[in-house]
């Protein structure tokens, strides 16, 4: 299901008077098993300690944290990238510009760039050095060094609408522990050098809000359909669980942890449209940065961890499955049916059937050129 842009202005999925707190997946399950009425005494003191520890939250920090990576390559996009955030509604957060392997000349584009800002969000704005590994691994050191109720990542080719931080603190204020997911268009974009030999480009394409506007956790184990400046994920998927971002990945690496933040933690819905992702044609970008081999080894490596883990699955994840299964037994009947001895006798009727419709059409074609 697509939404349209005209839905832009649609409001946040939390009102004022709504007074319901969603906890995380973990957190109905260890109260699921605190209701049973035989439970061991040894094991309910244990699963209350979890309880309280996965409910602690860091109210020290701002509200969001920003990780906002950079290879300093395209300074024009990365000049729009804190724009978008110095324009924000809400100013309750930090960011950290990840400087990832950028060159001399690149590293100080970015450095001038973030000294022109406004002192207001200068002062919010900290830069931190990663050189080697892969897209995982300045993530990592950005999560260290995060002090918000939740992390966001932002890449600097990426375009954020004002609400982007409000509508995710709006949602929180109802949310425990569990992932934000707000709605993102898609947007094709092409490099092109501007007046002065500068490196720019232009948009191709309008905006389209072509993602699911609803999570499903079943399909997203086929695909990622949620791009990443999508998501705010609560840091105690970082601090209590302890999930890191795989650092042998090439790619996937927002998918995998999509992925494992949701089944752990649940996903709440942010009905609001807050980004824009742009979709470069030409130049370079993770799809032309990475051959087929690599995003078919991270794909594969994603599955296979997952398939070796334990999953927490969320309410309604049983009807899901019911239905994929069902529909699984219908496409083998279909099969069995198409490669049966009777289908296979039948061809030549089948045949003859299309030739006989083909033949009424053209007969009708000439037909009513004749009576004209």
């Amino acid at each position: 299901m697509s939404v349209n842009l005209s839905e832009a202005t649609m409001p946040s999925t939390v009102s004022e008077s709504d007074e319901i707190i969603r906890t995380s997946t973990v957190t109905r399950f260890v109260d699921r098993l605190l209701a049973e009425g035989e439970i061991d005494p040894r094991l309910a003191v244990a699963l209350r300690s979890v309880r309280e520890a996965v409910q602690e939250r860091n109210s020290d920090g701002p509200f969001l944290s920003v990780l906002l990576r950079t290879q300093g390559q395209r300074i024009e996009p990365f000049k729009d990238a804190l724009l978008c955030l110095a324009a924000q509604s809400s100013q309750d957060f930090e960011v950290i510009v990840i400087d990832h392997d950028a060159d001399i000349a690149g590293a100080a584009a970015v450095r001038e760039a973030i000294a022109n800002q406004a002192e207001s969000f200068r002062s919010r704005v900290r830069v931190l050095e990663v050189s080697g590994g892969n897209r995982g691994k300045p993530l990592n050191v950005g999560i260290k060094a995060a002090r918000g109720q939740y992390v966001a990542v932002f890449d600097d080719d990426d375009l954020l609408f004002g609400n982007w931080v409000a509508e995710f603190k709006n949602v929180a204020a109802t949310s425990q522990g569990r992932l934000l997911r707000s709605l993102v268009a898609v947007q094709t974009v092409l490099p092109e050098t501007w007046r002065h030999r500068e490196a720019g480009f232009r948009a191709t394409s309008w905006p389209k809000a072509a993602y699911p506007r609803t999570f499903d956790q079943i399909a997203h184990f086929e695909v990622n359909y949620s791009p990443f400046m999508s998501w705010a994920f609560p840091s105690s998927v970082f601090g209590t669980y302890g999930l890191a971002f795989d650092e042998e990945l090439t790619v996937c690496e927002d998918w995998d942890m999509i992925l494992r933040g949701s089944t752990l933690c649940g996903v709440d819905q942010v009905d609001a449209l807050t980004a824009v992702y742009r979709r470069w044609e030409g130049g370079v970008s993770s799809y032309t940065a990475h051959s087929r081999e690599s995003w078919d080894w991270s794909e594969a490596r994603v599955v296979r961890k997952l398939n070796e883990s334990t999953l927490l699955l969320a309410p309604g994840a049983t009807v899901a499955i019911r239905s994929l299964l069902s529909d699984k037994g219908a496409r083998l009947e279909l099969n069995y049916l198409a490669n049966s001895s009777a289908w296979k006798l039948a061809r030549p009727i089948r045949g003859a059937v299309r030739v006989a419709r083909i033949a009424r059409r053209i007969a009708g074609k000439i037909a009513r050129r004749v009576r004209r």
